[in-house]
Parts: C-alpha cells; structure tokens; sequence
C-alpha cells in the first residue's frame, strides 16, 4: 500500500511538458497568398525548427490549401526569466467551464515548460485584495502546489493585482534576478479604472514585460495598454483549456527570446464576406492548432453591373429597345 500511494504521488505531482503546435499573426494582405507565424513545441519543450511545407497539412473551413513556404529562425538557448503569474481569483473566476479550471492548467503549463534550472517564477493572486501564492522559486513542485490552492473568491481589482501592497506584481518583480515578466490573467472587468498610466510607468522602470490573456470577455483597454506599452502581447476571449495551454506556451517562447516560424499558403476566393477557419497539423506527431481570419474584400468574387438598374419606359410593341450594361467580374469569376 505505501508503495502504491508513493506512485500516486509521483504521478499527481509530476506534469509532463506536452507537444504543441500554436498559428497566430495572421496576414491576409496579400491575397490569396496568407501568411503566418507559428511555434511548434516537442515534448521537451524545445521548438521544432526543422520543417519544411511537406511536415504540414492545412485546410481553411474545411478544404485543403497548398501550402508553399515554410521558414524557421535558427535556435537560440532560452533567456533566463524572473517571471509572476498573476492569477484573478475573483468569484466570477467560478463560473464557465470554471475559469478558474482554465487558469490553473495554463499557470501548470508554464511552469511545466520553464527550465526552472535556469529561470525562477512567483505566483501572486488578486480579488479585491492580493496574495502571495509563491515567492520566486526553482522549485517545480512549490509552484504546482500553490496553483492548486487557488479559490474564487471576491471582487477584482486590477491595482490589488499589479501595484498595492503587498503582493502587486509589480512589487514582486523588483526581487527577480533575471529578464523580468508579468503574465497578467482575468476574467472580469475591474470594479474600479486601474491607474493604468502608474502601472506602465512603473513597469517600464523596471524592464518588467507584460503579457495579459483575458477569459471568455474581450480585452479591456488597460490591459492591451499595460501590454502594449511594455513589449508585452495581449490574448482574449480564451474559452478553452487548451487553448489556455497553447497561449501560456506561446508567451513562453516569445518570452525566452524564441523566434516564431513563419508559413504561406494559397487561399482561394469565396462569394462572401466570411470568418475563414484555419486548421494545421503537424504530421510527425499529429498535433493541431485551429484559429481564423476576416477574408479580405479582395478575396470575394462578385459580378459589377453598370448601370445597376435598366428602364425600359412605354416601350413600343414589336419595335426593339435596347439598353447597354456593362459586367465586369471582380475577383475570379468565368464568364
């Protein structure tokens, strides 16, 4: 039996680093070539950089594209991180799937993907208070353990989680060793406006990056400012576990200096204005990743009438009556 709960243990406490396959930046500018930035993720946690148009299968809604190029940064060895997960725990972080379920799988990816040899991290949490989880550690199974812990409870406020007394984010970071990072995480609008304007100064004092990621509402405008102004990204209306996981993985990256890969294919015209679906594969390990894009006026096919309507007035029997219109056909219509 003690050998048996020994097991269970280990298994409970380990978390294994899982392969991933992240697409963002989409540019539909260029129609119908798009093109886009991606990092794919080995088991190891290490970027996959040896890839070619042939490792990948892409379809938009559905229909398969010819992807045409495929271009990777040559590896660089991960920059130290000093990094805070700060973590909302106010009661709306209850609700959904819950939210707070979502916040703590994509803290446990991080931590699961930082090499803490190397790199240290602190969680701190906020409601309408804030509390230090964990100070800054090596130590994996202190910082899964404080994730663990977290409970919804109370109001939010964006201040409690960046600048007061006594676990603010940014107080916390003045104690990092090396590069200095804020991954901010909510899912509600503040009770009160933050002072958003002392949170950027302040970080920016200290060379601290901030990345927000809201859950299941749009991102409010102090955070994409608080990120923006710092060198930091902003992620919204994350819904999914999963995609939670891919967008701690993602900031990772970019974090320890990472360059993503870059990949183009070919599109094709559509009748209508629509949300294109975007779904790629990595065929080596069958790992996945779906976003979507706006298709571009450009890509829309469509017939021009001029003049667009044709009066025919008291027109005389038996006596032809003839009106010229001219079609002109935008984009890739055969007439």
């Amino acid at each position: 039996m003690k050998k048996l709960t020994l097991i269970l243990f280990i298994l409970i406490g380990y978390v294994a680093y899982s392969q991933s396959l992240t697409l963002f930046d989409i540019d539909a500018s260029n129609f119908p070539t798009i093109r886009a930035k991606f990092y794919a993720i080995d088991k190891d946690g290490k970027q996959i950089v040896s890839l070619s148009p042939s490792d990948f299968e892409l379809k938009e809604n559905g229909i398969k594209r010819n992807i045409t190029f495929v271009s990777c940064p040559t590896p660089k060895p991960p920059q130290a991180l000093s990094s805070v997960l700060v973590i909302d725990v106010s009661g709306s972080m209850a609700w959904g799937p819950p939210n707070i379920e979502l916040a703590k799988e994509a803290a446990r990816a991080w931590v699961a993907g930082l090499p803490l040899g190397k790199s240290e991290c602190a969680i701190t949490a906020f409601n309408h208070n804030n509390y230090l989880v964990q100070d800054f550690t090596t130590d994996r199974s202190k910082l899964l353990a404080g994730i663990n812990k977290l409970q919804p409870q109370g109001g939010t406020d964006y201040d409690m989680a960046m600048l007061n007394p006594m676990a603010g984010g940014l107080l916390i970071t003045k104690n990092g060793k090396y590069k200095r990072v804020i991954i901010f995480l909510s899912d509600g609008m503040p009770n009160t406006e933050p002072q958003t304007s002392k949170i950027i100064q302040e970080a920016n004092k200290q060379g601290v990056v901030i990345y927000g990621v809201t859950l299941g509402m749009p991102c409010p405008q102090s955070i994409k400012d608080m990120s923006n102004q710092t060198g930091g990204q902003w992620f919204e209306n994350v819904t999914t576990v999963e995609q939670a996981r891919r967008i701690y993985q993602q900031i990772l990256q970019t974090a320890q200096g990472g360059d993503p890969c870059t990949i183009e294919w070919q599109s094709q015209v559509s009748c209508t204005a629509v949300i294109t679906n975007v779904e790629l594969t990595l065929l080596q390990n069958g790992t996945k990743t779906t976003t979507s894009y706006q298709s571009p006026l450009t890509s829309i096919a469509r017939l021009e009438f001029n003049p667009t309507i044709v009066r025919f007035q008291n027109p005389q029997i038996g006596v032809i009556n003839q009106q010229k219109v001219t079609v002109t056909a935008r984009g890739r219509i055969s007439l």
